[in-house]
């Protein structure tokens, strides 16, 4: 069963590919993690790479005394 994120990206990637004249598939940030065999690839591998990513860390901004 295709998923609703995965539909969405699909009908992306095609205004993407049309736009561009060439098949825009395997060319997003996502597509590192992708595996097209699996249903819903790019749903999946979306999902990846947003688990992949470490959250940024927060720095103390430290004021001097003068």
């Amino acid at each position: 069963m295709i998923t609703k994120k995965q539909q969405e990206m699909d009908i992306k990637k095609w205004n993407d590919s049309q736009r561009a004249g060439y098949d825009t598939c395997g060319t997003y940030d996502f597509c590192s993690n992708c595996d097209k065999t699996a249903e819903n690839p790019c749903d999946k591998a979306s999902k990846a790479s947003k688990a992949a990513k470490p959250a940024a860390k927060k720095t103390a901004s430290k004021k001097s005394a003068k």
